[in-house]
């Protein structure tokens, strides 16, 4: 051991003390297990340690170790029967903390900032089953056995461990071992020869990823990970033991919530404190941040040992299990694409991204209307965007099809882009801006309809169950993919002369029977879509109107409705802003908007508009004008921008606005209303 200063007395105490604390992670229990069946694992563990070179100056090896991964889902019911995108999720988060891409790094303490470590290790999901077929890396089984959980859901599906990492997502863990407390996953450490049984990943699938049924930050399947890989808590064994690491400062035991002042022992030299940030102890989620260059060493060791987890890394497997990017697979590559934005401003560059799956495409062809260039053949290209429409959105469709040996496909998505023409339109002006969805449908020049996930359930206008007027948008939620996130987006809103701001709406939301996590996500930006701010985020209580319905919901009375006001007064004043509100499903009920309102105050230069009344408004287009003298000069635009009167008022400051019903703008100079005309 390279690490503590260990004085007999103190660590015979410490051999026969015990610490009391839940088990998060089951791995010391399992190791004993192990240990009791091989008297030797011990002695070979530590041989291994000592062949581990810890004294490398280098931060950065170079060579990016790339491990295949296949997810077992063992679902005992619907609601744990996590989606593929949770699991795709899962990975990304893996991917980030062990490439130290988080985007929470710079949470780390500057006393660890030195050891911090990028491990050069990446994880993706097979391509390739034992089979060679065509595979996603993820299976599915339902059965009772997902229910306290061990291993005796590694004898339901399995790929060769030499092969794969194999991770078996389950509903609940139970390792029989009394006082165990709660169990959210599971690893044994590399042993030569092992079984399948003593190999892998057990998760339950609440801890997978960020995004469905997750209730964290995913951070449980990169500590398991580390276990799987050869890392050990690093309370293991209190201040006298440890975890073969001597940049991981000693714990007297593990380390719960998020205590930054926790110091358990003082026999390092030099005294640090508890390294709370470490992935490999129990603090809370978002808490943990990074491995350390010692324990990095100890896994990429393990990569670099055939006996060990060297198999898993090799090129002939890479071709194997399909990972290797440059392979050609024996299956058509399967169109799918994303983009940097949806929503832009007129000019703006957007890089788009192949997401092809299945088959490695060998040639890309895009399509661009709207756009330069109008089409290409690189695999991921950026296009430029200008809006030509009075309308304050243009709309144009993207296409990818992708070809190799096997075949080819296309994916094709009507309106994927928007365009905002230049400056916004004439009825996004600050003091004006309202929406009831009235007398257009969506998308128009008031909202874009985002769509990212391309399939048909998007938010659509709706003449029935409305909370005003006639009509409201409905998001068929019912029938929504987990995980799938729709939203509706404004043009830009001229917000210089507010000097107050609050967005007020209302909506009518129901779960279904089980656990439903929905979320309605309000943010706003100032860089024209590029950036976003989260400004309030619903959920729970506060988003459902009505719980457990079984069938399609439909609001069915003003108590249905709930209403919302949130305070933007941090946007006032400042560059025009874009509002978004963002549904993702969480598997529950129908969803609707309605009735948006931006109440502002307004500076000294435009307070008179507040002294400027239009009644009855909405009318049938004959309006009174109090607060203007007779022979103002006024022009009334449509909602999309084109100018459809203009004139002086009358002597007795009536207006005749000859229109077919709908929303306008009566514009004057420093003055701007919106009239609405039933």
């Amino acid at each position: 051991m390279r690490k503590y200063l260990k004085y007999p007395i103190l660590l015979a105490f410490a051999l026969v003390s015990t610490h009391s604390f839940g088990q998060k992670c089951g791995h010391d229990l399992l190791e004993e297990e192990i240990k009791r069946q091989n008297p030797n694992f011990e002695s070979d563990w530590a041989e291994f340690i000592s062949t581990v070179d810890f004294d490398s100056d280098q931060k950065t090896e170079g060579t990016v170790f790339t491990i295949p991964v296949v997810v077992h889902i063992i679902y005992d019911n619907a609601s744990d029967n996590i989606t593929d995108k949770q699991v795709k999720n899962a990975i990304e988060v893996l991917n980030e903390d062990y490439r130290r891409l988080n985007p929470d790094t710079s949470d780390t303490r500057g006393t660890f900032v030195g050891v911090a470590a990028d491990c050069e290790i990446e994880f993706k999901l097979a391509k390739l089953d034992p089979n060679g077929n065509c595979h996603t890396g993820i299976t599915r089984t339902q059965s009772a056995l997902s229910v306290n959980a061990n291993n005796n859901v590694k004898g339901l599906k399995s790929w060769p461990r030499t092969k794969y990492v194999n991770i078996w997502v389950v509903r609940s863990i139970d390792l029989g071992s009394s006082g165990q407390g709660t169990v959210l996953g599971y690893a044994y450490k590399p042993s030569p020869g092992q079984s399948t049984t003593y190999d892998g990943i057990v998760i339950r699938h609440d801890r997978m990823g960020r995004i469905g049924t997750s209730s964290s930050r995913g951070r449980t399947l990169t500590h398991e990970m580390g276990h799987y890989l050869g890392l050990d808590h690093p309370f293991k064994g209190g201040c006298f033991q440890g975890d073969n690491c001597a940049d991981t400062p000693p714990v007297d035991e593990a380390s719960f919530g998020c205590n930054l002042t926790a110091n358990t022992c003082s026999n390092d030299n030099p005294n640090l404190p508890d390294q709370i940030e470490n992935y490999m102890d129990y603090a809370d989620d978002d808490c943990v941040n990074m491995f350390t260059d010692d324990q990095k060493a100890i896994m990429r060791a393990s990569l670099n040992s055939a006996p060990l987890r060297g198999y898993l890394v090799s090129a002939t497997n890479a071709t194997a299990t399909g990972i290797d990017p440059q392979a050609v697979l024996p299956c058509a590559p399967q169109a799918n694409f994303g983009a940097s934005q949806t929503v832009i401003c007129n000019g703006t560059t957007v890089q788009f991204t192949d997401k092809s799956e299945f088959g490695n495409p060998t040639s890309w062809s895009w399509y661009f209307p709207g756009g330069t260039p109008s089409t290409s053949t690189a695999q991921n290209p950026t296009v430029t965007y200008n809006s030509t429409s009075l309308m304050g959105y243009s709309n144009y469709t993207v296409g990818l099809t992708v070809t190799n040996a096997t075949g080819s496909s296309q994916s094709l998505v009507d309106g994927y882009m928007s365009v905002m023409r230049s400056g916004g339109g004439p009825n996004m002006w600050v003091n004006n801006f309202s929406s009831g969805f009235e007398f257009h449908d969506v998308p128009n020049g008031t909202w874009h309809v985002e769509n990212a996930d391309g399939d048909d359930i998007k938010w659509e206008r709706n003449s029935y169950n409305h909370f005003e007027g006639n009509y409201c948008v409905k998001l068929d939620n019912f029938n929504n993919d987990p995980d799938n996130s729709d939203a509706l987006i404004t043009d830009q809103i001229v917000v210089s002369r507010a000097t107050a701001m609050s967005l007020g709406f209302r909506y009518a939301i129901a779960s279904k029977p089980g656990q439903a996590q929905d979320k309605l996500r309000i943010s706003v930006s100032q860089d024209c879509g590029e950036t976003w701010e989260e400004v309030r985020t619903i959920l729970g209580p506060l988003l459902y109107a009505a719980l457990n319905k079984a069938n399609p919901w439909n609001p069915t009375s003003a108590s249905n409705w709930r209403s919302t006001s949130i305070n933007l007064n941090d946007y006032a004043g400042g560059a025009p802003i874009m509002i978004k509100v963002d549904f993702i499903s969480g598997g529950g009920n129908n969803a609707f908007l309605d009735a948006f309102n931006l109440d502002v105050t307004l500076d000294q230069e435009e307070l008179s508009v507040n002294n400027i009344n239009i009644f009855p408004n909405p009318s049938n287009g004959l309006f009174q004008v109090e607060g203007l003298p007779a022979g103002t000069a006024y022009r009334i635009f449509s909602i999309d921008g084109r100018e459809i009167q203009q004139g002086t008022l009358a002597l007795d400051a009536s207006l005749q606005v000859n229109a077919s019903p709908g929303y306008y703008i009566f514009q004057t100079e420093g003055v701007r209303k919106q009239l609405i005309i039933q």
